[in-house]
């Protein structure tokens, strides 16, 4: 797998685990806080990083910290915490992004 792919898929899976292990909650915004941080940083070689999609589904499934981090003053969190996107339609990129991933070995 190449290096970028490896790395987007480590952060694609690090992701569900953030979103399925941390609950919706006041103190829970410090750690998606630093998990965007990481993402954004994230080289995603040939494909396009999922930004926009994995804030959509925050905004569903953790809609308080969602709101909370939309709160914090930081001019990448105001631009990602502002797009609008379907949740159905971010999931389903998000799970075609990991197939093309994958199967990139």
């Amino acid at each position: 797998m190449e290096k970028y792919n490896k790395e987007l898929s480590e952060a694609l899976k690090k992701f569900e685990i953030v979103l399925h292990n941390t609950p919706d909650e006041p103190n829970s915004v410090y750690i998606f806080n630093n998990f965007i941080r990481y993402f954004i940083r994230v080289k995603p070689g040939r494909f396009t990083l999922p930004a926009s999609e994995i804030m959509a589904i925050i905004q569903h499934e953790k809609p308080l910290v969602f709101s909370l981090l939309r709160k914090q003053d930081s001019p990448y969190l105001y631009y990602l915490t502002n797009i609008n996107l379907d949740f159905n339609e971010a999931k389903e990129k998000i799970e075609t992004l990991k197939q093309k991933v994958e199967t990139r070995k």
